[in-house]
């Protein structure tokens, strides 16, 4: 890992009294009679000096702040004393790393102790940036012999609010655009050529939520407007609590962009589908993270939580009988949203035969394939009906098995000429 000096120190000055930071009370007496709460100071750090010993430089105390807000810069002294008996020979450094992220770039800070003499110490005001959020945590190097009890040394950078429409840059350089969300219970998703399907027909397949699990749509345009081209990773982004969808949103402007090579110059519009809890709706955050490797989110995009859920059950199907006649067969599904909101209803229908086919049939007998005329599709309100139609031209003299995704719903009937 590649290990740069971001910070030279600013100055230094021989000190009388270490610049360890306290946390103890500003006023008062301490005991809470005034309304204030009781404060209990922070150790100041001690030490002894041994003038037999060889040069030792110790860490007195790291001072800066403990929570900072993503971006800005961390200012804060250093202070070291030299507890052996010889002069300090050479300078020693400190490393600002990011506790969250193996692969981030820590930054040095530079403790100028050379020529420190016995028993003297040495203070340094440092900058730093927060580069990005999470836990950051200050590292002495093998140049201090040791670091005192009292030193804390962490730093905790809170991440930036973001909104939707807001053009973000990610960590590769490519731009980023929330434009759009969505809560579904669930999705229709192209299956891979030839998957369930007979000969070249495209066919689709239905992802649904457990009953505690809604779905979340975001659109999102990327722009491509570095030198080479550049592919959407899922790991750029990250919903509390949440799993990632792999599948694609079928039937919407756009597939799942996780995945998606953008050329250069080019602009792409996709959707990232999350499957999230539905108690944790009304505090969701979509999160943009820029740090390789890590979880954290350095930007946060509030989410409207919905006024409500689509919840969808079958209310009645009507289905063939089990004979047949003529060149079609008409399925009637009648589904109602018992939820609070409306949602998109997706459905597909499957269908097998347990009969060996013939010599020039392009199926398996029982084995299930995918209706290519699907998914079918409604809109329904929220306490409304609405009726899904299936009509199929299934061969002549053969007993066919279908069935509904959702719902499971079975029969079997025989085409008879």
């Amino acid at each position: 890992m590649k290990r740069r000096t971001y910070v030279s120190t600013i100055g230094s000055s021989i000190a009388a009294l270490s610049l360890a930071g306290c946390s103890g009370s500003d006023g008062g007496d301490g005991d809470g009679g005034d309304g204030t709460s009781e404060s209990t100071p922070t150790p100041e750090p001690t030490y002894e000096v041994d003038q037999e010993a060889p040069a030792r430089l110790k860490l007195l105390s790291v001072n800066g702040p403990k929570e900072v807000a993503f971006g800005d810069t961390i200012e804060g002294d250093v202070t070291a004393v030299n507890v052996g008996g010889e002069p300090i020979s050479g300078n020693a450094t400190i490393e600002f790393v990011h506790s969250e992220s193996a692969n981030t770039e820590p930054q040095t800070v530079t403790v100028n102790a050379d020529g420190l003499a016995s028993g003297e110490e040495v203070s340094h005001s440092y900058r730093v940036d927060a580069e990005y959020a999470g836990a950051w945590a200050f590292e002495p190097s093998s140049d201090f012999y040791t670091v005192d009890d009292t030193v804390t040394s962490t730093v905790s950078v809170l991440p930036k609010r973001g909104s939707t429409g807001e053009t973000i840059e990610l960590a590769s350089g490519v731009q980023a655009t929330v434009s759009d969300m969505s809560y579904e219970q669930m999705i229709a998703y192209e299956l891979p050529s030839g998957e369930r399907a007979l000969g070249d027909n495209t066919v689709h397949a239905i992802r649904e939520t457990v009953s505690d699990n809604i779905l979340l749509i975001l659109s999102v345009t990327f722009e491509n407007g570095t030198g080479e081209a550049k592919t959407v990773s899922k790991d750029d982004f990250v919903v509390p609590e949440s799993s990632f969808v792999s599948e694609s949103a079928a039937g919407r402007d756009g597939t799942n962009a996780a995945g998606e090579n953008i050329n250069p110059g080019q602009t792409y519009s996709g959707h990232l589908i999350y499957a999230v809890p539905k108690a944790k709706i009304d505090n969701l955050a979509f999160g943009i993270n820029l740090a390789e490797g890590s979880a954290v989110a350095d930007i946060e995009i509030p989410l409207q939580s919905p006024g409500g859920f689509p919840e969808f059950e079958l209310a009645n199907i009507d289905v063939p009988p089990e004979d047949v006649t003529g060149d079609e067969a008409i399925v009637e599904m009648e589904v109602e949203n018992v939820g609070d909101s409306a949602g998109m209803f997706k459905s597909i229908f499957e269908f097998k035969t347990p009969e060996e086919p013939g010599i020039l049939a392009g199926y398996s007998a029982d084995t299930w394939y995918i209706d290519s005329d699907g998914p079918y599709t409604q809109r329904i309100p929220a306490g409304e009906t609405r009726t899904i139609e299936l009509v199929t031209e299934p061969d002549a003299d053969r007993r066919w098995d279908y069935r509904t995704t959702p719902f499971g719903a079975e029969w079997t009937f025989e085409a008879v000429e």
